[in-house]
């Protein structure tokens, strides 16, 4: 597949696809024209870029574990695998952990300011605030 169709296929730009070329994201093979060739695997690493993407992941993060991907299975590339992933999925259980005391404050001010009883509640809202942005601040 070409530039302009893979590119189309996951509704991105080319530039965009040139990026993650650039970056070392993707690694199309080249024809002997110099023209790109996507093929399935470079359809299934895309995917994996655009949804680690959506995890917030950084691209040096997902440069990281699609080299891990490419490398032939051993206990050494498990071991790394196991070790990143578990930091990663610490970090997004703190995030929703942080979006849910979020949400509730939004819930409860919402609820506060629709029901007219906000200078009744301002203190408590406050004290929401404060402790959503401590804990905001321990993530970093």
């Amino acid at each position: 597949m070409k530039i302009t169709a893979f590119a189309k296929k996951f509704n991105l730009s080319t530039d965009a696809v040139r990026f993650y070329e650039r970056s070392g994201l993707l690694q199309p093979e080249r024809q002997s024209n110099s023209y790109r060739e996507f093929t399935e695997t470079d359809q299934q690493d895309l995917k994996i870029i655009l949804a680690l993407k959506e995890l917030d992941f950084s691209l040096k993060e997902i440069c990281y574990l699609l080299e891990l991907k490419r490398q032939p299975i051993s206990t050494q590339c498990n071991n790394d695998s196991t070790e990143f992933l578990t930091t990663k999925i610490d970090h997004i259980k703190q995030k929703i952990a942080f979006y849910e005391m979020a949400y509730q404050l939004l819930l409860k001010l919402k609820a506060t300011i629709k029901d007219n009883n906000y200078a009744e509640n301002q203190a408590e809202l406050f004290c929401l605030i404060d402790r959503l942005f401590d804990y905001g601040l321990q993530e970093e």
